[in-house]
Parts: structure tokens; sequence; C-alpha cells
């Protein structure tokens, strides 16, 4: 529910004199309403012609071959060693070339992807799920997105096995080019695409961006949201407007098939060239584009959301083209400048305990239209008015970054885009988008261009796109009093603005030692030439803490150390292109460096400077406590979040929001300098760094540097004992004004994290989540259209492991009238079925191998440095040695039925725990319902 404001004086932004008039109202009423005046054999037809178009290089070594079909696909092919294959075809196709009775239709056809094809032609008869289903078999995971201007599929495997890719791309090529779009699948799909329309509008940071997107290029549309539609839009979608669109757009010259892998071009082209042969004619004088037309003023629109907890802010602008690759990679280097210390928005935003984050989205399919350049910021309400100043006093007044730090930035930009191509998914997603995008200089001559630009370059870019009186403003409010809006504002006004026989790890690469001051170190060498490193000290909280210290603790670890302010060390790490952090989590403490080769040393000392010396004195601590209050404040209501304030009552492990928030104004300085010095006395500690091929000698100086951190106890493996038996069922409950209930059903069961458990507890959740005959993504979500997300969990903490059943599903929806208050029922009562399946060994051996090769696929991928020290770590954690997750992987083809069934056993003969967040109306209709859950015996709690 939204509340309507008008009548408040408009911000006038620097260098405007633009003042906001009342907007024509546009049919926003269901969702908010605006604060106005605030501104097996496979039949395979014969193969189709293609020529290579050219072999290009990208700047680290990647290989990307070029191809046309005879009927006007692109391809593009990128062979990368040890990475999984995806395939992901690009649809040049979004939200904005929908006329706007037919809003979220590029969507739902999306979802008709999945929903079954006709099987003639010579492509793969699938059937509803069969999407799914023929992917996870290989072990892999498949997806789709729409956005405003493309839509693209994507699966990907470890090609575990030869036939594989074939599979991968019979499945690509028959989702997009041979759909049925029966009557029946239709009408099926309008379901999961209305929840998820609920879901995508639930989100505050959704209906700003929508938002801005709109008033920035004064875009008029009925529908609730840009992209997803309205559920009004999408109940009278027939059946003709999806063949229509489906033939119009869905055209072999519009679309670009990528695959980046571990792949050979020839092979891929031989399978691309038989099985994508579509003959539908290309329709371009009957494609509708939306008309982008900039504003020529600032425009700020102001709304109240039910459902945001916070102020949730979207500044907007239009930018540069899409093919223009200088400036696309000046906007690179403004976006490095904004995080950065010299640029003061940081220390500002702290300053109130904002978040910001700013990122480019392509808006149309026409190349000669702009992005959108965004900047979001999230703080609390009340300070909305001085974060908008803070941000537009900045930007209108800001400079292009000295020649010092030009330089810095420049370095640090080259070690991502680095870091960014050892990925087969991120190089297939940046291939993919540059051929609609028309900007292919950005992958192959990223560092060239990026050399060339200058100091003048960036100033001409903020002066021609940054300029603060041609953007859009939206603020979505939290629930306020309306005359709170206004004095907020009126207060801010003063202020100035390939095989089987593969291996996940290869342990020739890995080793592993003992420190003199008992830091078991492990190495892992490769040809990156970035030094990566990680220290992990593990803990047990004392029983006297006061659970607020870790919170103010882990803030106070972000402001420097006692020898350098927090700005001081900001400077000297982006001088240096380096990063060192520490976090504290529970029961560990995280100490994080990167940096060149010839900066190691310096990393090293910092990450060590801040462990060892935080800047723990009273102003630092008062300052993180309020921090930290914001950050509490903030917190959306969840069934997670529920379930963990109900095990904060008994267990210290765990945390409420309440509980911190009381145990805040108890806490001292002392209390947390007495847990620093705690976690330091009483740790075990575990190393990962990376040994670059080039700098063998890093492996010495790393020991040498090391040896320097304060002695820890010998580390061996013993899990925290935090496991509780549930002695009764617990149902927990929360109203929160949501269309969607958030229901978990949740299971705990003691372990001891032996490898074995591992593997089984993983397989078997793969089974009941995701498996076809009894999981729960296709029986709740595909065959009884309950929800657009469900699925199932499985993680351990400690001595206890835990199974999480979780759906969002539409109870509730005020704003369109909707009342489905039984669909929580039905979800307990769905969860609880497939669970009985589960116990009841219902799943078929395919089921089982084919959770067994996800697990697999799960297991291989280790494309990057950062994985392979994940893992490595992992196999510390342990105390298994270098090769565990190779041990893992052995171990998976042992796995029995019986095994999977004693397990299942093992953890849903324990008592549940049911979290559910809804509305009071969905909570009082189910009222009896829940208090027969588990019968008398059952404990209903109200938190």
């Amino acid at each position: 529910m939204v509340v309507k404001v008008g009548h408040i004086n408009p911000i006038l932004f620097r260098s405007s004199n633009y003042s906001t008039k009342p907007q024509n109202k546009v049919n926003t009423e269901k969702r908010s309403v605006e604060i106005l005046n605030i501104t097996p054999d496979y039949t395979v037809k014969a193969p189709q012609k293609y020529t290579l178009i050219g072999v290009n290089k990208t700047e680290n070594g990647l290989n990307i071959y070029s191809y046309k079909l005879a009927n006007g696909h692109r391809v593009s092919i990128v062979p990368m060693e040890d990475s999984p294959a995806t395939v992901k075809n690009y649809v040049n196709v979004g939200s904005m070339n929908e006329t706007d009775n037919i809003k979220g239709i590029s969507h739902f056809l999306e979802h008709m992807a999945f929903n079954g094809t006709e099987g003639t032609d010579g492509y793969l008869k699938l059937e509803t799920g069969d999407s799914f289903n023929k992917i996870d078999k290989i072990g892999g995971w498949t997806n789709a997105s729409t956005n405003y201007a493309l839509t693209d599929y994507v699966n990907s495997s470890q090609l575990l096995d030869n036939k594989d890719l074939e599979t991968q791309i019979k499945v690509m090529a028959a989702m997009t080019e041979n759909l049925a779009l029966t009557p029946e699948m239709i009408e099926k799909e309008k379901g999961p695409v209305t929840s998820e329309i609920d879901m995508i509008l639930d989100n505050p940071n959704t209906i700003a961006i929508d938002q801005t997107v709109r008033s920035l290029f004064n875009i008029k549309s009925s529908a609730d949201e840009l992209v997803g539609g309205s559920v009004e839009h999408i109940r009278n979608i027939t059946k003709d407007d999806v063949k229509n669109y489906y033939e119009k757009y869905y055209t072999p010259d519009n679309m670009h098939l990528v695959v980046t892998g571990n792949v050979n071009p020839n092979e891929v082209m031989e399978l691309v060239s038989k099985n994508f042969h579509s003959t539908r004619t290309t329709q371009p004088d009957k494609r509708y584009e939306a008309k982008l037309e900039p504003v020529k003023s600032t425009i700020r629109k102001d709304f109240i959301s039910d459902k945001a907890n916070s102020a949730t802010i979207i500044i907007g602008f239009a930018g540069q083209k899409t093919d223009s690759t200088k400036e696309n990679i000046i906007f690179d280097i403004i976006s490095q400048y904004l995080y950065s210390t010299n640029s003061g928005i940081k220390k500002e935003f702290n300053r109130i305990n904002a978040d910001y984050t700013l990122g480019a989205e392509k808006i149309s399919t026409n190349r000669n239209n702009p992005y959108m350049l965004y900047f979001g910021i999230d703080c609390a309400d009340k300070d909305s008015e001085e974060a908008l100043k803070i941000f537009f006093d900045k930007v209108s007044a800001m400079k292009a970054p000295d020649e010092e730090s030009l330089k810095q930035i420049k370095v640090s930009l080259k070690q991502t885009f680095n870091e960014i191509l050892e990925y087969s998914a991120a190089v297939n997603d940046m291939v993919g988008k540059s051929y609609f995008e028309g900007d292919t200089n950005y992958i192959y001559n990223y560092e060239k261009i990026l050399d060339s630009i200058t100091s003048q370059d960036i100033k001409d870019y903020i002066n021609k796109y940054l300029d603060v009186s041609k953007s859009a403003v939206t603020v979505v409010h939290p629930v306020v009093d309306k005359q709170t809006v206004f004095e907020n504002y009126e207060k801010a006004k003063q202020l100035s603005f390939r095989g089987t026989k593969r291996k996940p790890v290869n342990t020739d690469k890995l080793s592993q030692q003992t420190l003199d001051n008992n830091y078991a170190i492990g190495f892992v060498e490769s040809n990156n030439n970035n030094i990566p490193f990680h220290i992990k000290l593990k803990f047990e909280l004392p029983e006297d803490i006061n659970p607020a210290a870790k919170y103010v603790l882990n803030e106070i670890y972000s402001k420097g150390s006692i020898y350098r302010t927090e700005t001081e060390l900001d400077n000297f790490k982006e001088k240096n292109n380096l990063s060192a952090s520490v976090t504290l989590n529970t029961n560990y403490l995280s100490a994080n460096g990167y940096s060149s080769y010839e900066n190691f040393d310096k990393a090293a000392d910092t990450v060590m400077e801040i462990l060892n010396n935080p800047r723990i004195n009273d102003e630092e601590f008062k300052n993180s406590v309020e921090r930290v209050k914001s950050q509490l404040e903030r917190r959306k209501p969840s069934a997670k979040n529920l379930y963990n304030d109900y095990r904060a009552q008994t267990n210290i492990n765990y945390d409420s929001k309440n509980g911190i928030l009381k145990a805040l104004n108890n806490l001292t300085t002392a209390d947390v300098v007495r847990l620093h010095n705690y976690i330091l006395e009483n740790s075990k500690g575990i190393i990962t760094i990376n040994v670059p091929q080039t700098h063998p000698d890093i492996k010495e100086n790393a020991i040498k540097k090391f040896e320097n951190l304060h002695a820890v106890k010998p580390y061996s493996y013993e899990p925290t004992k935090i496991y509780e038996d549930n002695d009764k069922p617990v149902v927990l409950t929360k109203a929160r004004k949501v269309s969607q209930a958030d229901i978990s059903q949740i299971y705990r069961y003691k372990t001891d994290n032996n490898i074995k458990d591992i593997v089984v507890g993983t397989i078997m959740n793969s089974i009941l989540s995701s498996s076809h005959s009894i999981g729960l993504f296709n029986t709740l979500r595909e065959k009884e259209h309950l929800a657009y997300t469900v699925r199932s969990n499985i993680h351990s903490k400690g001595n206890e492991g835990e199974v999480s059943l979780n759906i969002l599903t539409s109870t509730d929806n005020t704003d369109t009238g909707e009342k489905t208050y039984d669909n929580l029922q039905k979800s307990i009562n769905g969860f609880n079925r497939q669970i009985g399946e589960l116990l009841n060994s219902n799943y078929t051996d395919e089921d089982l191998e084919i959770a067994k090769r996800s697990m697999k696929a799960q297991l291989l991928n280790k494309e990057s440095v950062a994985l392979k020290m994940v893992s490595l770590e992992k196999s510390i954690y342990y105390d298994e040695g270098v090769d565990y997750e190779n041990k893992a992987y052995e171990l998976i083809d042992t796995i029995t039925r019986e095994d999977i069934d004693n397990f299942a056993k093992k953890v849903f003969g324990n008592n549940p725990t049911y979290s559910i967040v809804a509305t009071q109306d969905t909570l009082d209709y189910n009222a009896e319902f829940l208090k027969s859950l588990e019968g008398k015996n059952s404990l209903i709690l109200n938190l």
C-alpha cells in the first residue's frame, strides 16, 4: 500500500533552475501511488552452411572464433581450458520492444521456452520441464533472463560425457527455435509468471529503477513494472499474442549463439549447423521499438511503499551509446573513482551510514540509443534528503581524477578485467552482448584503449553525460507519515549538496605446510599473476560475550588502524592497487588481501596492521554502534531472519535483530577490546595464497611474512557445538504487508561433517529440491503452480546440519485484490508430501544419477584462482589434506539408494520448525491449520 503526497517545494539541483511539476498520473494505483511535486536418438536435419568470419585474440590470449550460419544466425566460440561449457543464445529483444497492451510478453515468452517444443523439422521434442531435466541429467544447469533490451537463454555443464555438449546444443536449439506455444501451456504458465511479478514488486529497488527509467526517457505505460508487466497484462495475453511476438523477434538474424569453455570450435560448429536451422524470416519493418526521449530537466518522483524498510534512491542519467567503446571504458574509470577515497563520496555516505552502488543499463535494442547510467543509495529515511544532496553536490563538482589516481585506477581495472576473463560464463556474457551493442573493441582492445584515456577525456565525459540538471530521481520511502517526508526535506534544505575421469583439483598445483606459529598454510600455483591471500581464524565464542560486540568489532575492522585512519588506509590501498580487509562472523574472522607481485609485502603488512591494531577508540566505537543500529533497523523481516531470532533465544551462535539492538545499549568499548583480544589469543589459523608460475619465490616470501603473525593454537578440525534437539514442532509467525508469504520448513540434525555425510546430504537435497519425479520445483512450481521460486537447501554450522524447504507463494495481494490464503497450507502440505515421497524412496534411479552428476559438476567448477583457493581452504579446514574434494568426487559414485534413504530418515525424523512471514489476514485465515501442525505438542510463537 502506498500513500500519495504533494506540495513539497522541489529540490533545486546545482546548475538547474527547474522545478518539478505535477506528473500526469499513470495507472500505478495497484502497486504504488506517486508522491507528486517532489521533484536418446535424435532426428537430425542436414547441416546448413556456415562461414568463418574470423578469429580474434583478446589481450590475455583467448581466441574468439566468429561464424555466421547461412540463415543469418551469428555464432561465437571461445575455447577455455578447464572451464565448463557454457552455451548461451542471445535474442535482441526486450520489454522496450513491447507495445503497452502486451507489456511483459518478452518475459512471458522466456518462461514459455521451458514449456515444450513441437519436435518437428529435426528438433528435439521437449515436454514441460524437459529443458531443465535433460541438462540436470548431465550435471549441468540452465536458466534464462529478460531485460529492457535483451533476452537470453543459457545452459552449462562440465562435459562429463562426450555427448554432453551435443545435448546442450540440441536443447538450446529446440527451446529457442521450435517452441510449441500450446494454449494449455500458455494458461498454465500465467500462474508462475504472475507470482514472479508479485515477487518483483515486493522489492523497493525494482520499483525505484523502474520509475527512474520511465522518468528519464519519458516512457508512459500502464504496466506495474516495465519488464515483468502487470498481473492484468499477463492474464490477458493470448496465444496469438505470444505466437506473433515469437515469430517476429525470434529470427536467426536477431540471435547470437555463444559457446565458451573447454570446447573445440570445429566440433561445436558441426553440432550447431545440424541443430540450429530456423527458416523464420526477418521482419524488421514490423518490429516495435519504444521511442526514448531523455529528459531536458531534472525530474524527481517519490513513493511511499509498505514493502520498504529504508529509503531506496535511484538517480539516472542518459549516458553514451552502447557502441562507444572508449566512453564505456571511461564509465568504468568513473565507477572505480566514485568508489575510491579520493572522490570524497565514500566518506560522506559513511557519515550517514548510507550504502551506494552504480552501473549502466542497456535500455534499447537500437545501438544509437543511450545507456541509463544509474546510481543507487540505501539509507535510513530520515537521511534520504541529505544523501541526495551529498550525491548531487559531489557529482556536480566532480573533476577527473588526477594523473596519479588515474594511473592507479587503470592498473586496478586491468587486474579486474584479467580476473573476469577466467570465467566461462563471464566471457560468454561479454562476447554475447558485444555483438548487439556493437562494442567488440571492449573485448579485444580493453587495455590498449584504457591506457589511451586522458584526464581531458574523462572531464569531457562528465560534462556530457553526468549533468545533474538532466537526471531522473526516484525515492521509495518506507511507510512514514506524510508530514515526516516534508520535515526531512525541510531539515535537509540547509545542507550543502572434459571426461568422467577428471578431478576437481590438480594436487600437483597445491601444497600445504604448518608455520612455526601454528598456522596451516596452503599454496595454489597458477598462471594468474595477481596475489590474492586469505587468512581465517576459527574460534569459539565465550559464553559471557555481549552478542553485539562482534557486530561493532566487525564495523571497526573497516575503519582503519590505530596508526592510520580509514581514509589514510584507503588512499594507500588505491595508490598501490591493493586491497586489505578484515571481517568478523560468529565463529571465524577473515582477513583478505590482494595485490600485484610487486606490492605483496605492502598488502600483507596492511592486513596485519588492521588485524593486530584495529582502530578501537571511543569515537570509532560510537560511530560503529550507530552504523550497526542503522543496518539492523533496515533489515527486512524474512522467514530466515525470523528463524534466526528464535534460535538466538537459547543459542549464542545465532543472533536476533531485537536482541542485538538491545545489547548495543549495554555495550562498552572495553567489551569490544576484550573480544578482539580473545580472538587473537584463542583461535586456530588457516592461510591460503596464490603462487604465480612467473613468481614462484612468493611462496617463501609468504612464509616469512606470515610467520610474523601472532601465534595460534595447533590446527585440528573440531566443529563448534551448536546442535540442539527440537523436542517438539515449532511454528514461528510474523505479520508483514507483502503479496507473497515467505515460508520455511526447517529440520536440524547432529553431524560431525564427515566427508560421506556431506556427499550423501548434498545428493539427497538435490533429489528433494530439483528431481523430476519428487522434486519441490517440478511439483510445487511446475505442476501445482504455487510459486515462482521454491527450493530446499542443506548446510551445516558447527556440529549442526540443517535442511530448509523454502517457498515464496502469493497469498494476499492487496494491490490487485487477489486472495489466495490457502496457498500457505498448500505449500506446507506440499513440503510434507514430497518429504514423504523421499522417505518412501519414491524417486527414480535416474533422479539419483542426475543428482550425482550435478554434484560432480559443482566440484569440477574450478575456473578461477579464487575458487581453487576456496577449495584448498576447505581441504585444510576439514583436516583432510589437499585432495579433500577429489576424495568427495570419487565417493559420489559409491553412494547407494540405501545411503540416501538412511540419511533422509536421520534428517526428517526430527521435529521441524516452521517459519512464516505473511500478511496478518493470511495468518488469521490459516490459524487453525498452524495449530494443527504436528498436533497438540506444537509451539506457536508470534515474534
